[in-house]
Protein backbone atom coordinates (compact mmCIF):
# COMPACT_ATOMS: atom_id res chain seq x y z
CA UNK A 1 0.00 0.00 0.00
CA UNK A 2 2.96 2.56 0.89
CA UNK A 3 4.67 1.45 -2.38
CA UNK A 4 1.47 2.92 -4.43
CA UNK A 5 1.22 5.95 -2.49
CA UNK A 6 5.26 6.47 -3.49
CA UNK A 7 4.86 6.03 -6.80
CA UNK A 8 1.91 8.17 -7.20
CA UNK A 9 3.36 10.98 -5.29
CA UNK A 10 6.78 10.48 -7.26
CA UNK A 11 4.35 11.08 -10.43
CA UNK A 12 3.11 14.05 -8.75
CA UNK A 13 6.57 15.42 -8.24
CA UNK A 14 7.47 14.34 -11.81
CA UNK A 15 5.00 16.46 -13.65
CA UNK A 16 6.37 19.26 -11.60
CA UNK A 17 10.09 19.03 -12.56
CA UNK A 18 8.91 18.76 -15.84
CA UNK A 19 7.34 21.66 -16.48
CA UNK A 20 10.07 23.99 -14.68
CA UNK A 21 12.70 22.14 -16.42
CA UNK A 22 11.45 22.98 -19.61
CA UNK A 23 10.64 26.98 -18.97
CA UNK A 24 13.97 27.09 -17.43
CA UNK A 25 15.52 25.29 -19.96
CA UNK A 26 13.96 27.23 -22.92
CA UNK A 27 14.60 30.67 -21.48
CA UNK A 28 18.51 30.35 -20.41
CA UNK A 29 19.26 28.86 -23.70
CA UNK A 30 16.90 32.30 -26.07
CA UNK A 31 18.50 34.85 -23.47
CA UNK A 32 22.09 33.64 -23.18
CA UNK A 33 22.84 31.57 -26.02
CA UNK A 34 20.97 32.94 -28.89
CA UNK A 35 23.68 31.74 -31.61
CA UNK A 36 23.17 28.12 -30.72
CA UNK A 37 19.49 27.85 -30.10
CA UNK A 38 18.87 25.28 -33.02
CA UNK A 39 21.31 23.15 -31.16
CA UNK A 40 20.56 23.61 -27.41
CA UNK A 41 16.82 23.44 -27.87
CA UNK A 42 17.31 19.61 -29.46
CA UNK A 43 19.27 18.61 -26.21
CA UNK A 44 16.41 20.39 -24.11
CA UNK A 45 14.12 18.29 -26.27
CA UNK A 46 15.73 14.95 -25.83
CA UNK A 47 15.97 15.49 -21.90
CA UNK A 48 12.56 16.01 -22.09
CA UNK A 49 11.40 13.13 -23.66
CA UNK A 50 13.57 10.85 -21.90
CA UNK A 51 11.88 12.54 -18.88
CA UNK A 52 8.36 11.93 -20.38
CA UNK A 53 9.43 8.23 -21.04
CA UNK A 54 10.18 7.95 -17.15
CA UNK A 55 7.13 8.98 -16.03
CA UNK A 56 5.38 6.52 -18.27
CA UNK A 57 7.41 3.59 -16.61
CA UNK A 58 6.14 4.79 -13.54
CA UNK A 59 2.70 5.03 -14.72
CA UNK A 60 2.78 1.53 -15.99
CA UNK A 61 4.21 0.40 -12.84
CA UNK A 62 1.41 2.10 -10.72
CA UNK A 63 -0.90 0.21 -12.98
CA UNK A 64 0.80 -3.48 -12.80
CA UNK A 65 0.50 -2.74 -9.01
CA UNK A 66 -3.38 -2.17 -9.16
CA UNK A 67 -4.22 -4.82 -11.04
CA UNK A 68 -1.90 -6.99 -8.50
CA UNK A 69 -4.21 -5.93 -5.74
CA UNK A 70 -7.67 -6.27 -8.05
CA UNK A 71 -6.08 -10.11 -7.73
CA UNK A 72 -5.38 -10.46 -4.51
CA UNK A 73 -8.63 -8.66 -3.32
CA UNK A 74 -10.39 -10.86 -5.80
CA UNK A 75 -9.68 -13.63 -3.85
CA UNK A 76 -10.59 -12.37 -0.74
CA UNK A 77 -14.01 -10.99 -1.18
CA UNK A 78 -16.03 -13.18 -4.01
CA UNK A 79 -19.23 -13.60 -2.24
CA UNK A 80 -22.36 -15.22 -3.19
CA UNK A 81 -23.82 -11.95 -4.02
CA UNK A 82 -23.23 -11.68 -7.33
CA UNK A 83 -23.70 -8.06 -6.62
CA UNK A 84 -20.63 -8.30 -4.95
CA UNK A 85 -19.15 -10.48 -7.10
CA UNK A 86 -15.32 -9.92 -8.22
CA UNK A 87 -13.27 -12.40 -10.19
CA UNK A 88 -9.92 -12.61 -11.29
CA UNK A 89 -10.86 -11.86 -14.86
CA UNK A 90 -10.46 -8.12 -14.94
CA UNK A 91 -13.52 -7.80 -16.83
CA UNK A 92 -15.77 -9.88 -15.67
CA UNK A 93 -16.07 -7.47 -12.80
CA UNK A 94 -19.62 -6.83 -11.05
CA UNK A 95 -18.28 -5.31 -7.94
CA UNK A 96 -18.62 -1.67 -6.70
CA UNK A 97 -17.03 0.62 -8.64
CA UNK A 98 -15.36 4.09 -7.98
CA UNK A 99 -15.28 4.88 -11.60
CA UNK A 100 -16.76 8.67 -12.51
CA UNK A 101 -16.81 9.33 -8.93
CA UNK A 102 -13.76 11.34 -6.77
CA UNK A 103 -12.26 8.11 -5.80
CA UNK A 104 -9.21 7.30 -7.94
CA UNK A 105 -8.62 2.91 -7.74
CA UNK A 106 -5.48 3.29 -5.24
CA UNK A 107 -7.98 5.21 -2.63
CA UNK A 108 -10.36 2.77 -3.13
CA UNK A 109 -7.49 -0.48 -2.93
CA UNK A 110 -5.88 0.65 -0.53
CA UNK A 111 -9.37 0.90 1.89
CA UNK A 112 -10.67 -2.39 0.86
CA UNK A 113 -7.30 -4.15 1.71
CA UNK A 114 -7.78 -2.40 5.23
CA UNK A 115 -10.68 -3.69 5.65
CA UNK A 116 -9.62 -7.07 4.51
CA UNK A 117 -7.40 -6.98 7.83
CA UNK A 118 -9.96 -6.06 9.92
CA UNK A 119 -12.20 -8.64 8.81
CA UNK A 120 -9.29 -11.49 9.03
CA UNK A 121 -8.87 -10.36 12.34
CA UNK A 122 -12.98 -10.14 13.35
CA UNK A 123 -13.02 -13.72 11.95
CA UNK A 124 -9.90 -14.77 13.85
CA UNK A 125 -11.58 -13.26 17.11
CA UNK A 126 -14.82 -14.80 16.05
CA UNK A 127 -13.33 -18.48 15.82
CA UNK A 128 -11.24 -18.32 18.68
CA UNK A 129 -14.82 -16.78 21.01
CA UNK A 130 -16.92 -20.47 19.29
CA UNK A 131 -13.90 -22.59 20.23
CA UNK A 132 -13.99 -21.22 24.06
CA UNK A 133 -17.63 -21.28 23.61
CA UNK A 134 -17.64 -24.93 23.03
CA UNK A 135 -14.82 -25.84 25.81
CA UNK A 136 -17.23 -23.49 28.23
CA UNK A 137 -19.96 -25.88 27.29
CA UNK A 138 -18.49 -29.16 27.94
CA UNK A 139 -17.47 -27.75 31.27
CA UNK A 140 -21.23 -27.12 32.22
CA UNK A 141 -22.38 -30.26 30.63
CA UNK A 142 -19.84 -32.56 33.50
CA UNK A 143 -21.08 -29.46 36.07
CA UNK A 144 -23.49 -32.03 37.74
CA UNK A 145 -21.18 -35.01 37.62
CA UNK A 146 -18.81 -36.17 40.27
CA UNK A 147 -15.75 -33.26 40.45
CA UNK A 148 -12.66 -33.73 37.78
CA UNK A 149 -9.37 -32.42 38.54
CA UNK A 150 -8.80 -32.08 35.04
CA UNK A 151 -11.82 -28.98 34.83
CA UNK A 152 -9.78 -27.39 37.37
CA UNK A 153 -6.46 -27.28 35.58
CA UNK A 154 -8.44 -26.61 32.00
CA UNK A 155 -9.82 -23.38 33.44
CA UNK A 156 -6.57 -22.56 35.11
CA UNK A 157 -4.90 -23.25 31.46
CA UNK A 158 -7.91 -20.99 30.16
CA UNK A 159 -7.91 -18.09 32.69
CA UNK A 160 -4.03 -17.30 30.96
CA UNK A 161 -5.56 -16.75 27.94
CA UNK A 162 -8.48 -15.29 28.95
CA UNK A 163 -7.48 -13.14 32.03
CA UNK A 164 -10.74 -10.75 31.81
CA UNK A 165 -13.05 -13.55 30.62
CA UNK A 166 -16.00 -13.50 33.59
CA UNK A 167 -17.44 -16.75 31.34
CA UNK A 168 -13.90 -18.75 32.43
CA UNK A 169 -13.47 -17.18 36.01
CA UNK A 170 -16.27 -17.76 37.76
CA UNK A 171 -16.59 -21.51 36.32
CA UNK A 172 -13.02 -21.30 37.93
CA UNK A 173 -14.60 -20.34 40.85
CA UNK A 174 -16.50 -23.45 40.80
CA UNK A 175 -13.96 -25.36 40.36
CA UNK A 176 -12.17 -24.49 42.98
CA UNK A 177 -14.85 -24.51 45.34
CA UNK A 178 -15.31 -28.23 44.17
CA UNK A 179 -11.74 -28.98 44.61
CA UNK A 180 -11.44 -27.48 47.67
CA UNK A 181 -14.37 -29.28 48.74
CA UNK A 182 -12.41 -32.44 47.53
CA UNK A 183 -9.19 -32.01 49.33
CA UNK A 184 -8.60 -33.19 52.53
CA UNK A 185 -5.25 -31.19 53.21
CA UNK A 186 -6.24 -28.61 54.92
CA UNK A 187 -3.38 -26.19 53.88
CA UNK A 188 -4.01 -26.76 50.24
CA UNK A 189 -7.48 -26.53 50.27
CA UNK A 190 -7.15 -22.87 51.27
CA UNK A 191 -4.56 -22.39 48.74
CA UNK A 192 -7.11 -23.72 46.47
CA UNK A 193 -10.03 -20.42 48.18
CA UNK A 194 -7.41 -18.11 48.17
CA UNK A 195 -6.52 -18.74 44.51
CA UNK A 196 -10.43 -18.82 43.17
CA UNK A 197 -10.57 -15.32 45.31
CA UNK A 198 -7.79 -13.84 43.91
CA UNK A 199 -9.01 -14.32 40.63
CA UNK A 200 -12.49 -13.26 41.02
CA UNK A 201 -11.04 -10.03 42.76
CA UNK A 202 -9.58 -8.84 38.96
CA UNK A 203 -12.58 -8.14 37.73
CA UNK A 204 -15.35 -7.56 40.74
CA UNK A 205 -16.12 -4.47 39.11
CA UNK A 206 -18.11 -5.53 36.50
CA UNK A 207 -21.65 -7.00 37.45
CA UNK A 208 -22.24 -10.51 36.79
CA UNK A 209 -24.59 -13.09 39.31
CA UNK A 210 -22.63 -16.35 38.76
CA UNK A 211 -19.37 -14.30 39.55
CA UNK A 212 -21.00 -12.72 42.77
CA UNK A 213 -22.26 -16.05 43.78
CA UNK A 214 -19.14 -18.38 43.56
CA UNK A 215 -17.20 -15.41 44.83
CA UNK A 216 -18.97 -15.31 48.10
CA UNK A 217 -18.92 -18.94 48.67
CA UNK A 218 -14.82 -19.35 48.36
CA UNK A 219 -15.59 -15.92 51.18
CA UNK A 220 -17.52 -18.64 53.21
CA UNK A 221 -15.03 -21.37 52.89
CA UNK A 222 -12.14 -18.85 53.92
CA UNK A 223 -14.43 -17.90 57.04
CA UNK A 224 -13.12 -21.51 58.30
CA UNK A 225 -9.21 -19.97 59.08
CA UNK A 226 -10.15 -16.71 60.39
CA UNK A 227 -10.88 -15.82 64.10
CA UNK A 228 -14.68 -14.84 65.50
CA UNK A 229 -14.19 -11.00 64.33
CA UNK A 230 -12.85 -11.60 61.04
CA UNK A 231 -14.85 -14.42 60.63
CA UNK A 232 -18.29 -12.41 61.38
CA UNK A 233 -16.50 -9.66 58.71
CA UNK A 234 -15.76 -12.15 56.13
CA UNK A 235 -19.60 -13.42 56.84
CA UNK A 236 -20.76 -9.44 56.02
CA UNK A 237 -18.75 -9.65 52.64
CA UNK A 238 -20.40 -12.92 51.95
CA UNK A 239 -24.07 -11.40 52.66
CA UNK A 240 -23.09 -8.41 50.51
CA UNK A 241 -22.28 -10.02 47.53
CA UNK A 242 -25.22 -12.41 47.94
CA UNK A 243 -27.45 -9.97 47.71
CA UNK A 244 -26.07 -8.09 44.80
CA UNK A 245 -26.50 -11.51 42.94
CA UNK A 246 -30.09 -12.01 43.83
CA UNK A 247 -30.54 -7.97 42.58
CA UNK A 248 -29.33 -9.51 39.07
CA UNK A 249 -31.22 -12.95 39.41
CA UNK A 250 -34.27 -12.66 41.95
CA UNK A 251 -35.47 -16.36 41.20
CA UNK A 252 -32.37 -18.48 41.85
CA UNK A 253 -33.31 -20.96 44.58
CA UNK A 254 -29.16 -21.59 45.65
CA UNK A 255 -28.51 -18.04 46.27
CA UNK A 256 -31.54 -17.50 48.64
CA UNK A 257 -30.32 -20.76 49.98
CA UNK A 258 -26.73 -19.15 50.92
CA UNK A 259 -28.63 -15.58 52.37
CA UNK A 260 -30.49 -18.35 54.53
CA UNK A 261 -27.48 -19.92 55.92
CA UNK A 262 -25.87 -16.46 56.35
CA UNK A 263 -29.46 -15.31 58.88
CA UNK A 264 -28.43 -18.70 60.16
CA UNK A 265 -25.08 -18.31 61.31
CA UNK A 266 -26.11 -15.28 62.47
CA UNK A 267 -28.61 -16.01 64.50
CA UNK A 268 -26.78 -19.24 66.31
CA UNK A 269 -23.74 -16.78 67.41
CA UNK A 270 -23.69 -16.85 71.21
CA UNK A 271 -24.56 -13.34 73.34
CA UNK A 272 -21.14 -12.06 73.02
CA UNK A 273 -20.54 -13.16 69.55
CA UNK A 274 -23.93 -11.12 68.45
CA UNK A 275 -22.70 -7.99 70.50
CA UNK A 276 -19.52 -8.23 67.95
CA UNK A 277 -21.46 -8.79 65.09
CA UNK A 278 -23.86 -6.01 65.98
CA UNK A 279 -20.93 -3.44 65.06
CA UNK A 280 -20.88 -4.74 61.47
CA UNK A 281 -24.07 -6.03 60.72
CA UNK A 282 -27.09 -2.88 61.27
CA UNK A 283 -30.04 -5.06 61.18
CA UNK A 284 -31.04 -7.71 63.45
CA UNK A 285 -31.34 -11.59 62.15
CA UNK A 286 -33.84 -14.22 63.77
CA UNK A 287 -34.05 -17.46 62.97
CA UNK A 288 -37.65 -16.82 60.88
CA UNK A 289 -35.52 -14.38 58.71
CA UNK A 290 -33.69 -17.27 57.59
CA UNK A 291 -36.58 -19.80 57.31
CA UNK A 292 -37.93 -16.99 55.17
CA UNK A 293 -35.21 -17.53 53.04
CA UNK A 294 -34.84 -21.37 53.64
CA UNK A 295 -38.75 -21.61 52.19
CA UNK A 296 -38.05 -19.37 49.12
CA UNK A 297 -35.37 -21.64 48.35
CA UNK A 298 -37.48 -24.96 48.71
CA UNK A 299 -40.66 -22.66 46.30
CA UNK A 300 -37.73 -21.91 43.69
CA UNK A 301 -36.82 -25.59 43.37
CA UNK A 302 -34.06 -26.34 45.92
CA UNK A 303 -35.19 -29.74 47.37
CA UNK A 304 -32.31 -30.76 48.40
CA UNK A 305 -32.31 -32.65 51.88
CA UNK A 306 -29.58 -29.99 53.08
CA UNK A 307 -32.28 -27.41 52.55
CA UNK A 308 -34.56 -29.13 54.65
CA UNK A 309 -32.61 -29.91 57.71
CA UNK A 310 -31.89 -26.21 57.89
CA UNK A 311 -35.36 -25.80 57.79
CA UNK A 312 -36.11 -28.44 60.17
CA UNK A 313 -33.46 -26.52 62.63
CA UNK A 314 -35.42 -23.30 62.25
CA UNK A 315 -38.95 -24.73 63.00
CA UNK A 316 -36.63 -26.54 66.22
CA UNK A 317 -35.60 -22.64 67.30
CA UNK A 318 -38.40 -20.79 66.60
CA UNK A 319 -40.18 -24.01 69.13
CA UNK A 320 -42.47 -25.21 66.07
CA UNK A 321 -41.80 -29.01 67.16
CA UNK A 322 -44.30 -30.39 64.94
CA UNK A 323 -42.93 -28.79 61.77
CA UNK A 324 -40.06 -30.09 62.59
CA UNK A 325 -40.93 -33.19 63.19
CA UNK A 326 -42.66 -33.94 59.90
CA UNK A 327 -39.53 -32.13 58.01
CA UNK A 328 -37.52 -34.70 59.36
CA UNK A 329 -39.38 -37.58 58.73
CA UNK A 330 -39.46 -36.20 55.11
CA UNK A 331 -35.87 -36.12 55.02
CA UNK A 332 -35.58 -39.81 56.47
CA UNK A 333 -38.13 -41.10 53.79
CA UNK A 334 -36.08 -40.12 50.96
CA UNK A 335 -32.63 -42.34 49.93
CA UNK A 336 -29.26 -41.09 50.58
CA UNK A 337 -27.34 -40.67 47.27
CA UNK A 338 -24.44 -38.81 48.72
CA UNK A 339 -21.77 -39.59 51.50
CA UNK A 340 -23.22 -35.59 52.02
CA UNK A 341 -26.65 -36.89 52.35
CA UNK A 342 -25.79 -39.79 54.67
CA UNK A 343 -24.22 -37.08 56.84
CA UNK A 344 -27.85 -35.06 56.60
CA UNK A 345 -29.63 -38.51 57.41
CA UNK A 346 -27.60 -38.84 60.04
CA UNK A 347 -28.11 -35.57 61.90
CA UNK A 348 -31.70 -35.84 61.35
CA UNK A 349 -31.96 -39.29 62.77
CA UNK A 350 -30.24 -37.78 65.70
CA UNK A 351 -33.01 -34.25 66.12
CA UNK A 352 -35.81 -36.68 65.65
CA UNK A 353 -34.63 -38.49 68.81
CA UNK A 354 -33.92 -35.63 70.64
CA UNK A 355 -36.86 -33.67 69.94
CA UNK A 356 -39.81 -36.15 69.17
CA UNK A 357 -40.94 -35.62 72.85
CA UNK A 358 -41.26 -32.17 72.86
CA UNK A 359 -44.15 -32.63 70.35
Amino acid sequence: MNDIHLIATTIGVTVGVISAASIFIYHTIFKNQQHTVSSNLDVANKRIVELQLELEALRQQLQQSQQKKKRKLSRRFVSTDSTFTVTDNETDNDAFSTADTEFGDDEFYDCSESESVIGENDIRISEESNELDLILKEIDEGANEDFDIETYYKLQTLIKSHQNSIEVIWRFARACYEHAEATADKNVRRLIILEGIGQCEKVLEIQNANLFKWYAILIGLNGDYLSTIDKIKNGVRFKNYIVMALEMRPDDCELHYLLGRFKYEIAILSWFERRVAATFISESVSYNDALVCFEAAARLGNKTLQLQLFISKCYIALQQYSCAHNTLKEILNQSALSVADEKVHAEASTLIKKYSGYL
